[in-house]
């Protein structure tokens, strides 16, 4: 009898404290970036990415999984799609860890450079009561800016945002809920990088017209 108690215990405390959930976020780059031009943007610039505010720990609304957590980190998946969709559209990009000086720029050959930022995550998950079994759904939102310099001075400044939502079954546990979250993260950065392109490559300044 003295086992059982301690085993009903344990799993209260178990339900208690809840489990997080790790969700994977997708590379997500876009092809079909509308342009008024038919080819590439003339050109070699650096590129520099920030994608560190692109994680967070998100908590379900109401009552209902929100012992539960769920963890993101998309900074790594942002980064590869602003690679993936900007080498389309650019002559030449060079990755750089860290933003270059004037000197940097002019020592590698390039014309250039563009920074990428990640701006704001805001992640929405709420669960769908149903009378056999819940659903869960996740509403993401990202923010991202971009500037591109010469070495002339500024080219382009912008900010842009995607969002993208998801559904899926609640599943044990309300583990479905990092299925959601991948699923819509995946959404929103497909429409954040169509819409960066889109800046990037109809800008008459970036294209010396």
């Amino acid at each position: 009898m003295k086992s059982i108690k301690i085993i009903l215990a344990l799993t209260t405390v178990s339900v208690i404290t809840g489990c997080t959930y790790n969700s994977t976020a997708p590379v997500s780059a876009s092809y079909d970036v509308y342009s008024n031009y038919s080819d590439k943007i003339p050109g070699r610039y650096a590129l520099h990415i920030e994608g560190d505010e692109f994680s967070g720990d998100f908590k379900p609304q109401g009552y209902n999984c929100s012992f539960h957590t769920f963890s993101q980190d998309a900074g790594g998946a942002f980064s590869q799609s602003v690679v993936k969709t900007f080498e389309n559209l650019i002559d030449y990009i060079e990755p750089v860890e860290y933003p270059l000086d004037r000197n940097d720029i002019s020592m590698r050959g390039l014309d250039g450079q563009i920074i990428v930022k990640a701006e704001d995550m805001d992640v929405r998950i709420r669960v769908i009561p149903g009378f056999w079994s819940s659903e869960i759904e996740a509403d993401v939102d990202l923010a991202a800016n971009m500037t591109i310099d010469s070495m002339n001075g500024r080219l382009l400044g912008t900010t842009v945002s995607g969002d993208g939502d998801a559904i899926t079954g609640a599943g044990s546990a309300c583990g479905g809920g990092a299925e959601a979250m991948s699923l819509a993260t995946s959404d929103a950065l497909e429409e954040l990088m169509q819409r960066l392109g889109e800046r990037l490559t109809n800008s008459p300044r970036v294209r010396g017209i």
